[in-house]
């Protein structure tokens, strides 16, 4: 992939060549739109320009399998509408669901559910935001996290997906519901923001930095949470800091150290599977990260003061 490009759909055209599907509206906006809509066909692939004057573009993922490349330099939020989505960057991995939503500002690769994917993506260039209608002290303040995404955020990106679609002048409109979901992100983002001068740094830039790169970390430990065991020494290395110094300086931001939260966030995994599914007490143990299904069961008793055994059964007398 060229990072002067935004990749989607799995064959390529040139820019300003877009081939639609038969019948399909051409999905080109105005060239003095700010913001832009692209809803790739299944078999397409549209590479848009990247520069100073690029608009923001909303994808609009309605087939199954849709995928989509994001290059360096580009702000995107992702959020899932109906299916699981894929996403992938900077050596992590998120399964997002409907309900979740993503703000990231590194290369990204996002792809669909093959049967019953359907998601959008807000993405571009720092300036093409601000250009598009958002605070330029907001977009200053975006920290790239995973978060959970209120239905009203949806239905604005539905709102800026109408607006867009209409002939004739929609681009007020379309300005209006970008500042909007971008607004609410910021504000879901208030108590993180409160955290940045627990960070290492001089200079309220650099505590922000850090900030930034314990989040990674974080992203890094839920996505082990999901698979099993976190290793230490891969949380280190991927910021350059000591088992030691990651340890004290996740605590004093975080209230735990890395190895906490890993365990932490895989005993909830494994309570989910306790008392919503059938499965193996040893099979649980062993698919979130435990050694043996003794340790589980400690682990678990010590978290939640009842065994697993005990909590599959009140679980099971809930109505």
């Amino acid at each position: 992939m060229r990072e002067e490009t935004i990749r989607t759909g799995v064959v390529e055209a040139e820019v300003g060549n877009y081939p639609p599907c038969e019948g399909a509206r051409d999905a080109w906006a105005p060239a003095d739109r700010r913001v832009r809509l692209l809803e790739p066909a299944a078999a397409d692939t549209v590479l848009l320009p990247h520069g100073r004057e690029a608009p923001l573009y909303l994808v609009h993922a309605a087939h199954g399998g849709t995928f989509m490349e994001i290059p360096a330099g580009w702000i995107a939020m992702l959020v899932p509408v109906a299916g699981t989505v894929s996403a992938g960057g900077d050596h992590l991995r998120w399964e997002l669901e409907p309900g979740q939503c993503l703000i990231w500002d590194r290369p990204l690769r996002v792809s669909g559910h093959r049967q019953r994917g359907r998601w959008f993506c807000l993405a571009g260039p720092a300036e093409s935001w601000i250009r598009a209608g958002c605070d330029p002290a907001v977009m200053a303040d975006i920290l790239a996290d995973e978060m959970d995404c209120p239905e009203r955020q949806v239905s604005s990106l539905e709102s800026l997906h109408l607006a867009l679609c209409r002939d004739g002048d929609g681009d007020g409109e379309a300005v209006a519901r970008v500042r909007e979901a971008m607004g609410m992100l910021h504000d879901r983002q208030q108590d993180l923001r409160a955290l940045i001068p627990r960070c290492p740094g001089r200079s309220q830039r650099r505590k922000r930095w850090s900030m930034q790169r314990l989040l990674r970390i974080r992203h890094a430990i839920l996505a082990g949470g999901r698979g099993g065991r976190t290793s230490m020494g891969l949380l280190s290395s991927q910021v350059s800091y000591s088992r030691g110094h990651l340890a004290r300086v996740y605590h004093a931001v975080f209230n735990e150290t890395p190895i906490e939260c890993a365990i932490r966030i895989r005993l909830h995994r494994a309570r989910r599977l306790v008392e919503e599914t059938g499965l193996a007490f040893c099979d649980i143990a062993e698919s979130t990260g435990f050694d043996s299904q003794s340790s589980f069961s400690r682990a678990f008793k010590q978290r939640y003061g009842l065994t697993p055994t005990d909590a599959r059964s009140r679980a099971a007398r809930s109505p």
